[in-house]
């Protein structure tokens, strides 16, 4: 089934996850970090303090989601729809509202919890578990709300901040989530598939988490597939000092997420029909090359491109996610089935977060420290192509193989 066909015949569904991807960029790592200089100067914090108590909060996101993201698998759709987007409008509230260290720490915690965690964690899960012959271009095009969110929500902070001030910015935010985004996600839930008789047979004999922890297959690709988070959190959590760093202008480098989110969106598009062909384990090393051309920028002293240096960087990063997401997505229920794609979700998804936990405060000390960006660069770059290396030689004899083109 080609895309157009395809989302036809399931585009209600598809704007369901389409818009918990989008939403989830509230709590993303770069949506957050527009307004680190505001908040270290009103909370009185370094980089690296800042950094670790973003660290903490994250880190404490991921252990509770071990619980809270396997209620997918048990709980209707709806309700845990609704779960995700209220606690993620009150986590907006209090950021708003917070005037101490304490409230700052505690909405971290939620916008981190149901926005990055949480409101993702809806949207692959659903399409993931939701189709088969044709995963791949579901997770393609669930994937596009993250980006296409990406693309012009650091505007709207920017102009929101100007407009009525950083912490009045989250109060609108709230208000979006509570009387757009609850109803229209509800109603648009009830388009869920249901699965097909081929699906519910394969489920049957689909993994659970312990036999995911026994398969060597799970740790040979899971350097790779923390790598993008980890590092591109770093980069973009203390993306001021890089631009400080590398002579920047703040406003180039809000201007080259359009080019990263066009960048991603287009990739990802052409990614989702390739993993329906080839299966995503085969496309997972070559993610690797556009993050590694992307960090091989920094490395140089000085800018190879001068002023479309900072552009080329974004591209080649929105490259790379638009390549990694649905690849991601599709990983997984490959690997071992889809019954209990929750609970495994609730698993590596806390993996991932934890990783994004540790970037924002390992890199705040070494930026306070003094070490250089390019230094940071030249470790991405050994690391990734390790990764690589060991994603290509991953066993593909056991992949979970497609029903047919039953998502008609």
């Amino acid at each position: 089934m080609n895309y157009f066909a395809f989302i036809r015949a399931h585009y209600r569904f598809l704007l369901f996850g389409f818009l918990m991807m989008g939403l989830s960029n509230f709590g993303q790592t770069f949506f957050i970090a527009l307004y680190s200089n505001e908040i270290r100067a009103m909370f009185e914090l370094s980089n690296a303090g800042f950094g670790g108590l973003y660290s903490a909060m994250t880190l404490l996101s991921a252990f509770v989601m071990v619980w809270s993201g396997r209620l997918i698998d048990d709980w209707s759709l709806q309700k845990f729809t609704l779960f995700v987007l209220v606690g993620l409008a009150i986590g907006c509230l209090i950021m708003g509202l917070s005037q101490h260290i304490i409230a700052l720490a505690l909405a971290l915690f939620l916008l981190r919890h149901f926005g990055q965690g949480l409101s993702s964690h809806t949207g692959m899960t659903t399409a993931g578990r939701s189709f088969d012959a044709n995963r791949g271009q579901a997770v393609s095009l669930v994937q596009l709300g993250y980006a296409s969110f990406e693309g012009f929500f650091p505007l709207m902070a920017v102009a929101l901040m100007a407009l009525v001030g950083w912490q009045e910015s989250w109060f609108l935010f709230a208000a979006i989530l509570l009387l757009l985004a609850v109803p229209m996600q509800l109603f648009l839930s009830r388009a869920e598939p249901a699965p097909s008789t081929a699906q519910q047979g394969a489920d049957d004999a689909a993994s659970s988490r312990s036999d995911v922890l026994r398969d060597k297959r799970f740790y040979m690709v899971l350097p790779l597939y923390l790598a993008p988070p980890f590092f591109l959190t770093g980069m973009f959590f203390h993306q001021v000092q890089l631009a400080e760093a590398r002579g920047w202008p703040i406003a180039a480098l809000a201007a080259a997420f359009t080019l990263y989110a066009f960048a991603k969106v287009t990739v990802s598009l052409l990614t989702g029909p390739i993993i329906d062909r080839l299966s995503a384990l085969r496309i997972l090393p070559f993610t690797a090359i556009p993050l590694v051309l992307a960090f091989l920028l920094l490395i140089a002293q000085q800018d190879v491109f001068g002023r479309l240096t900072p552009f080329i960087y974004m591209g080649l990063i929105g490259i790379n996610l638009g390549m990694a997401g649905p690849v991601s997505g599709g990983l997984w229920p490959e690997l071992f089935g889809t019954a209990h794609l929750g609970a495994i979700r609730s698993l590596t998804s806390p993996i991932v977060i934890m990783s994004t936990a540790a970037a924002p405060v390992l890199f705040g000390v070494a930026i306070d420290w003094g070490v250089r960006f390019e230094t940071i660069s030249i470790g991405a770059v050994g690391f990734m192509i390790a990764a690589a290396l060991l994603a290509f030689w991953v066993p593909k004899d056991k992949l979970t193989p497609h029903m047919g083109d039953n998502d008609e």
